[in-house]
């Protein structure tokens, strides 16, 4: 079979191996022009053949990540079409327990807790996700790999030696998961150049067994026509919160109501949504109820996300991710202001390196910011650092990072 390949950047290098190791006669494309030449001549020494524009030949099937636009096609024909998610589709197989996770927010802080809830229950866990990739022991993430988290990062999974792996997935996934979780759509945002929305390359994580998202958009995603569970557990707090101090909060589990107390030397209050996804997916998984109240009192936060200190009577809080954008901006500053911290804060958005700002809309995060009264700064991606008012009682630090 006659195999074009498009993109090397998000597993395509992954991909091709495969369909060579399948026997096919493989087309790989840098359509973005990024890769490197160490990538380029380890394929060719595979045997494929690693161009920089798409030949205007006839394939069998094209291959391509869910975002890569039509354009890139230059007169090429194909007798069929798949996207990355349905390669992986094809090369999957399942020996471990697996839970893959996608969704527009809150996919790494779901997988961090399911994965610090399912060492509470005693399983031997792995845990992929934007941060990184290896085992979940005793509370810590023992990060041996930096990977993508394309849907292709899936054949990199380990397949034998834990209990679980537990993944965060950008765009699809395998639809071979024992558990696949949406945690929400609060955007649904134009992917290929617009001729595309986000909804449809993330159904791609739907399994014909156990798929959990959010009960409101619970319709949405049965047109797809897979199984659709409605997340079933629930954390909410009882009464008010505030900056580092613990927070007494109602767990839903089986049924039942817990009483738990969330540590508060992290922005626990914005963890709320995820604590409830991950304790549904326990709950589906049978995990004992007292393992995932230990978690949730126990959990101290993704490092880096909603990290809480104090410096000279002013509190600092960051936010460092990937995902950094006017909506999760804007769910901090809710959580502060309900915190009774936003009074005085003033804001620094960093995009890390000049390569990410473009990926930032700068005017709808300033429109965010300005609603809720907070002063604020723009780095410049080159390592300047802004003058903090000296009135300031609040510093919140934006941290946007490159996405994998």
């Amino acid at each position: 079979m006659r195999v074009l390949l498009l993109d090397l950047t998000h597993g395509g290098d992954i991909l091709t191996s495969r369909f060579i190791e399948n026997g096919d006669e493989v087309t790989c494309v840098d359509v973005y022009g990024i890769s490197t030449q160490e990538q380029r001549d380890s394929l060719t020494a595979l045997g494929a053949r690693v161009l920089r524009e798409v030949p205007p030949e006839s394939f069998d099937l094209l291959a391509s990540p869910a975002h890569c636009p039509d354009r890139f096609l230059n007169g090429a024909t194909y007798g069929s079409r798949i996207t990355f998610s349905g390669a992986v589709n094809r090369f999957v197989d399942n020996p471990v327990y697996r839970i893959e996770v996608t969704g527009v927010k809150g996919k790494t802080s779901t997988c961090y807790l399911l994965a610090h809830m399912l060492d509470r229950a005693g399983k031997k866990v792995y845990l992929h996700t934007s941060r990184g990739s290896g085992p979940y022991v005793g509370g810590k993430h023992d990060i041996q790999v930096k990977m993508s988290i394309a849907p292709t990062s899936i054949l990199k999974l380990p397949t034998d030696g834990y209990d679980v792996v537990v993944c965060e997935v950008s765009l699809g996934g395998s639809t071979k998961a024992d558990i696949s979780v949406i945690t929400n759509l609060v955007e649904d945002y134009g992917i290929a150049k617009n001729t595309r929305k986000a909804s449809d390359a993330k159904a791609e994580i739907l399994n014909p067994r156990k798929n959990i998202v959010i009960p409101e958009e619970r319709e949405f995603w049965s047109k797809y026509g897979r199984p659709i569970a409605s997340q079933s557990a629930s954390v909410t707090m009882k009464g008010d919160a505030a900056i580092s101090s613990p927070i007494e909060c109602n767990l839903v589990y089986n049924g039942r109501t817990a009483d738990v107390r969330l540590r508060g030397d992290y922005l626990a209050l914005q963890y709320l949504p995820a604590m409830g996804m991950a304790a549904s997916v326990c709950e589906s998984m049978g995990i004992p109820e007292d393992a995932v109240i230990q978690a949730i009192e126990s959990f101290a936060g993704v490092p880096g996300r909603g990290e809480i200190s104090q410096e000279n009577g002013v509190w600092k809080v960051t936010e460092r991710n990937p995902g950094i954008s006017y909506i999760s901006i804007g769910r901090t500053l809710a959580t502060l202001k309900e915190m009774h911290a936003l009074d005085g804060a003033f804001a620094i958005v960093d995009p890390v390196s000049k390569k990410v700002c473009d990926k930032m809309d700068s005017a709808q995060i300033k429109d965010v910011l300005d609603s809720y009264n907070v002063k604020y700064a723009f780095t410049d991606g080159m390592g300047s650092e802004p003058e903090v008012p000296k009135d300031a009682k609040t510093v919140i630090r934006f941290v946007k990072e490159g996405f994998q």
